[in-house]
């Protein structure tokens, strides 16, 4: 999978660029604002999401790691493609992370391609994880590390292990103590 790329612009199609590394021509697909200060000929480094389908691999590329792991997480959810997260992205991340958390469907609807149902869905799915508040991602820094993985030793998942450990009594605190009340609620 490629991560990263850093070479010589050689032109610009499109939402498209094609970026020569080391001789090797990779096209890969930006945003407007990579468009807007690329120049044939100019050297360009690039983080880059690698998708692959069973018919086509293409390459997303992005200024900085941010905008990528915010890339992927848009990705993540149910009817966005990668070309339609890449046209969400034209938005400034703090807009975009702000209207998340406020519940501003209406303000994500605004994306060209992004209809009221999946902007309601964006909000639906990101707003926990961007607030830290998502249900699915137990707080493993609240649970013992050796009980976690005495836990997982017998068998669990450690996602599922933390998941029922989150809801442990606080009263119970030594290890043989916790070890069962997790076997008696598992």
């Amino acid at each position: 999978m490629i991560g990263f790329l850093r070479g010589t612009v050689l032109k610009t199609r499109g939402k498209k660029l094609l970026l020569d590394v080391s001789g090797v021509g990779y096209e890969v697909f930006v945003n407007s604002k990579i468009l807007g200060i690329v120049q044939a000929g100019s050297e360009k480094q690039l983080w880059i999401h690698t998708h692959q389908t069973s018919d086509a691999i293409a390459l997303f590329g992005f200024e900085n790691d941010e905008d990528l792991s915010f890339f992927e997480l848009l990705n993540s959810v149910n009817g966005v493609g990668p070309r339609t997260a890449l046209d969400i992205l034209e938005t400034p991340l703090e807009i975009l992370r702000e209207a998340i958390l406020k519940n501003d469907a209406a303000r994500l609807a605004e994306t060209p391609g992004i209809g009221k149902k999946t902007a309601a869905r964006i909000v639906l799915e990101l707003r926990p994880k961007l607030s830290g508040d998502d249900p699915e991602v137990p707080t493993e820094a609240k649970i013992d590390p050796e009980i976690l993985e005495a836990i997982v030793g017998l068998g669990y998942s450690k996602k599922e292990a933390a998941k029922i450990l989150a809801e442990k009594p606080t009263e119970i605190i030594e290890a043989e103590a916790v070890v069962k009340w997790f076997l008696q609620n598992a």
